[in-house]
């Protein structure tokens, strides 16, 4: 495009110079160009501010690492990648054989006790009837009361140890926390699923609308505001341009995150200038629906401020063309 507006002024100065007859000399041909070296950097600098363009744009979908609660092998993988699943769907089976046996065997201390509570409520009844009538002493139906309060305070234990252990048991199925699906699959039987917090078995997509991001330099991005129009040209879909508007300007990005360490921050670290993230949804989503748009798309964000809106029309002229080379230089 800049190539074409140059071109276009220097036609038209050669027309100018035709009809009006203008000597060509080097004071003509340089107040000529000084012109127009003028106009046209005046143009793509308003335009680079004011009518911003963002090339590092791109679609995302949130996804969850998928991990269990529990230790064990893995004994069946239920789930194929890609295919759609429903909340609670099953994914895959761990050995379940450890935590039901644990199951088992607090489900029999607490028939053991049980048994044991039974015992010391009909002998505590026993000896303080005995009591009542003067053959048996108050130290006697103390100890009883003892161990009948000591066997309470057991099942109790047991309880609460029995609702973990069935807690276990339950998670060693692990089933699908939304809808989505899972993509990638390599988990196989035999393999152990470990508890590690973020390093999941398995990558779950959520089933929802994918989200568009693009990153502005610092410098025009002060001219974007929430509900700016916007166009949205994407790597997959070429010559096509649909209109959008910006949803959320972020007010934060990477280079300006600061997390508690042990570590002083260094300025030197991070020498590499940030961009600012600007969100972007389309007027019209039903227009890509069925288009190939995966997420992890590349993308071009233009933003249309109403300053020097006249510029617009070179911006989404280059836009377009820029998308159209696509099928030039990546073909």
């Amino acid at each position: 495009m800049e190539t074409l507006i140059i071109l276009s002024y220097i036609a038209l100065c050669v027309i100018v110079f035709k009809v009006c007859k203008l000597p060509v000399n080097k004071w003509s041909v340089t107040t000529a160009s000084v012109i127009g070296l003028f106009i046209v950097g005046w143009i793509f600098l308003y335009m680079a501010m004011y009518q911003p363009v963002s090339r590092m744009a791109r679609l995302y979908s949130v996804t969850t690492p998928i991990t269990s609660q529990v230790e064990g092998l893995v004994n069946d993988v239920y789930v194929k990648g890609n295919e759609q699943l429903k909340a609670g769907d099953p994914l895959y089976q761990i050995d379940p054989t450890p935590f039901q046996d644990e199951v088992n065997r607090i489900q029999s201390d607490l028939k053991r006790t049980q048994s044991a509570i039974d015992y010391f409520q009909a002998e505590l009844a026993r000896y303080q009837k005995l009591g009542s009538k003067g053959f048996s002493s108050q130290e006697k139906v103390d100890q009883v009361k003892t161990n009948l309060l000591k066997q309470k305070a057991s099942k109790s234990e047991y309880q609460s140890q029995l609702q973990l252990a069935k807690f276990n048991l339950s998670k060693t199925l692990v089933t699908a926390p939304t809808d989505g699906y899972v993509t990638q699959v390599a988990l196989r039987p035999g393999m152990k699923s470990r508890v590690v917090p973020f390093q999941g078995n398995l990558t779950f997509v959520h089933k929802e609308d994918k989200q568009l991001f693009a990153a502005f330099k610092q410098a025009p991005a002060r001219y974007i505001k929430t509900g700016y129009p916007a166009e949205v040209t994407f790597n997959t879909i070429l010559g096509h341009a649909y209109k959008a508007h910006v949803v959320q300007v972020n007010d934060i990005f990477a280079q300006g995150a600061v997390s508690a360490s042990g570590q002083m921050t260094a300025p030197e670290q991070s020498a590499q200038q940030g961009r600012i993230l600007v969100k972007v949804e389309l007027d019209n989503p039903d227009l890509v629906k069925d288009m190939p748009l995966p997420s992890g798309t590349d993308a071009h964000v233009a933003v249309y401020s109403p300053k020097w809106e006249m510029f617009s029309v070179v911006r989404k002229v280059i836009l377009r063309m820029q998308s159209w080379q696509n099928w030039l230089f990546e073909g």
